[in-house]
């Protein structure tokens, strides 16, 4: 009976304090209603009622926006004491920095200054401490550091580096290293204003170097100069210039400078890297060969990349293997290098080593370990592990202030503010709390925020989170309607929009499925859905309806192929179309690498993944990944190492 009576206390409990913090909500929103229509005086009262409300900052906040220039110190010092860390009182500090800067409050400014990001705000800080006499040699250390960069820095530097000026702290060498800096960023009138700093015996070789930077094939075709460091990076500077225009006359240039000047190993490799870049831009025919010449010391990663895919897409497999090879660990360690690394070994025969390499690799929850899988027929390994986490950890993340202003901000409509209220909390927790507030945020039903919060967290093995599947009965439905696979839905969904139903990007797209509103009005009119206002393309219903109906039509008009109408769906049926007829014969692995688009390269491969993880969480058996190629001119066959009875016959499938 005691047990009874305290479950009803606790029940009864529970109501009246929904009961409050509806009421609060209601108050909250009739204040910032009073704001908005500039009644201060009830503003004023409602705020005093709400102080235990997780929203009072934001109101005590409008309160100092709106009196800005007039609030105390005081209180502003207040109120950052007490909401400093939060996503609100972090843009107030900065606006009140940038005030007080533009004051000259300095011993404020200091009080108030926390580390920031802004340069101008740091530049300003180191400006508080010198006319404050406090600045010491760490901070000088800092000064040259904020000079020492390739670009001009805002004018809140100025007197930091007119201090650093007058006091002798920049040579003739730090003015060099800065020069050097801004010249390959192509700041030429920096460093011409740098040059003037420098005696009156080097300031020539910088209205050289501006020279040949503004006119190198006039200068560099009548270089006269004797052999110095300064001649030949300036004749690299200019030549790498030449080469943007004319590939062929930058290499006969070249040719000729390197029997006049001795030019040190750096500078080969150097002018090395940027004709073969050059050369790879213009599609010169023998750029292949400028790309496998470099030195390996002076290959960027950017540079490594570039190699790599010019070999995939000539399918020289042995240039493929040897630039593998030579990659850093960094590099090498990739999934997707290690998984072309054995295609090109199973391209030159050596199919055993190669086997071995897709065993390792199926063992991976990724795009290239399920192709991988494909390839020697083994079953995905899409497993699961829940993020753990004890009572008090799971109360401790709500209890988080500014977690807790998210979910205020949330539940009283105000969308932007909640996100920021979220990303400025998550951006303050550890690993093990990030993965923890990522299945809070699910189980809020906040699907993105829980998507994004768990790859920040790299808490990749909770499916739950990363992969949910709300609007089921909504998906399914259309699904079955419109005739297409629902895991496959499911994964342009969860690419599109990570499952936020009032998405809107930068480009207009629209809802759940990312409709350009031409594009559902079109898809509206032939599907026979009547829409008054194009923002009721983001209506769940309406949006599902639309974005199944037009992912129906990309899978006709592409007789089934579900690669090829992903590519359609993100980029458009005619560059798909475009892309298949000439590239038609290539493997589909290889096409799928090929795309020339970054977005819908990637597009296509996450959400061929998705869509085998969702066949997974749909309870099906995963089949291999839908990447196919199908022409009446061609049929591209790969090998797939399946062993049955008789290990010698090999099956091939298309």
């Amino acid at each position: 009976m005691q047990f009874i009576i305290l479950i009803l206390l606790g029940l009864l409990s529970h109501n009246l304090y929904a009961a409050s913090v509806q009421q609060q909500r209601t108050l909250f929103l009739q204040a910032h209603e009073a704001y908005q229509k500039k009644d201060n005086d009830r503003f004023l009262t409602l705020s005093r009622q709400l102080k235990n409300y997780p929203l009072h900052s934001y109101l005590s906040y409008l309160d100092l926006k709106r009196r800005f220039k007039t609030a105390s110190e005081s209180e502003m010092l207040y109120f950052l004491r007490r909401y400093g860390d939060s996503a609100l009182g972090s843009k107030l500090r900065k606006d009140w920095l940038h005030h007080l800067a533009k004051r000259k409050r300095w011993s404020i400014y200091l009080k108030a200054y926390t580390p920031q990001k802004s340069t101008a705000l740091q530049c300003h800080q180191l400006n508080a401490l010198l006319q404050t006499n406090r600045l010491k040699n760490t901070d000088i250390k800092q000064i040259k550091t904020l000079w020492l960069v390739d670009k001009s820095q805002p004018a809140a530097c100025d007197p930091l580096f007119g201090y650093l000026y007058s006091n002798n702290l920049v040579n003739d060498g730090l003015l060099w290293q800065r020069i050097y800096l801004v010249m390959q960023s192509n700041q030429v009138k920096l460093a011409q204003a740098l040059g003037k700093r420098l005696s009156a015996g080097q300031q020539g070789w910088i209205n050289l170097w501006a020279q040949v930077h503004y006119k190198p094939l006039a200068k560099l075709q009548n270089f006269k100069y004797a052999d110095s460091k300064m001649s030949r990076d300036i004749i690299v500077h200019g030549l790498k210039r030449i080469a943007i225009q004319d590939f062929k006359q930058a290499v006969s240039l070249w040719e000729k400078f390197q029997r006049r000047y001795a030019f040190s190993e750096h500078q080969i490799g150097k002018m090395q890297r940027e004709l073969a870049f050059a050369g790879l831009k213009k599609d010169y025919d023998r750029a292949f060969r400028w790309l496998a010449a470099v030195d390996e010391n002076y290959v960027s990663e950017s540079l490594h990349e570039k190699r790599l895919n010019l070999a995939l897409k000539q399918q020289h497999w042995q240039a493929l293997a040897d630039f593998i090879e030579t990659l850093p660990d960094s590099m090498q360690n990739k999934l997707q290098w290690q998984y072309w690394y054995a295609r090109a070994l199973e391209q030159q025969n050596q199919s055993a080593k190669a086997r071995k390499i897709y065993q390792k690799l199926s063992k991976e929850r990724d795009y290239y370990g399920f192709l991988a899988a494909d390839r020697i027929g083994a079953n995905y390994h899409v497993y699961h592990k829940p993020t753990s986490f004890t009572r008090g950890e799971w109360k401790k993340i709500q209890q988080n202030p500014n977690i807790r202003r998210a979910y205020e901000f949330k539940k009283v409509g105000m969308k932007t503010n909640s996100r920021r209220a979220w990303n400025y909390a998550v951006s303050h927790l550890d690993n093990k709390d990030k993965a923890i507030a990522s299945a809070l945020a699910r189980h809020w039903k906040w699907y993105d925020l829980g998507i994004f919060t768990a790859a920040k967290a790299k808490a990749y093995d909770d499916l739950n989170v990363r992969f949910p599947m709300p609007y089921f009965q909504n998906l399914k439905n259309e699904a079955k309607t419109q005739n297409v696979d629902l895991a496959w839905v499911y994964g342009i969904v969860r690419q599109e929009s990570a499952f936020a139903k009032d998405a809107r990007s930068h480009a207009g797209a629209m809802g759940l499925m990312q409709l350009m509103p031409a594009t559902g009005r079109l898809v509206a009119r032939k599907i026979g859905l009547p829409l008054r206002r194009t923002k009721e393309i983001l209506e769940l219903d309406n949006n599902i309806a639309l974005g199944t109906a037009y992912l129906s039509q990309m899978l006709d008009k592409f007789d089934g192929n579900y690669m090829l109408a992903t590519a359609a769906y993100n980029a458009g049926p005619g560059r798909a179309v475009r892309w298949e007829k000439e590239r038609k014969c290539m493997p589909v692995d290889l096409w799928v690498e090929m795309i020339p688009f970054n977005e819908t390269r990637r597009y296509v491969k996450r959400v061929m993944f998705y869509t085998a993880i969702f066949e997974s969480r749909l309870g099906r058996k995963t089949t291999p990944m839908r990447l196919a190629l199908d022409s009446s001119e061609c049929r591209v066959k790969t090998q797939l190492y399946v062993e049955d009875a008789n290990p010698t016959q090999k099956v091939y499938v298309r």
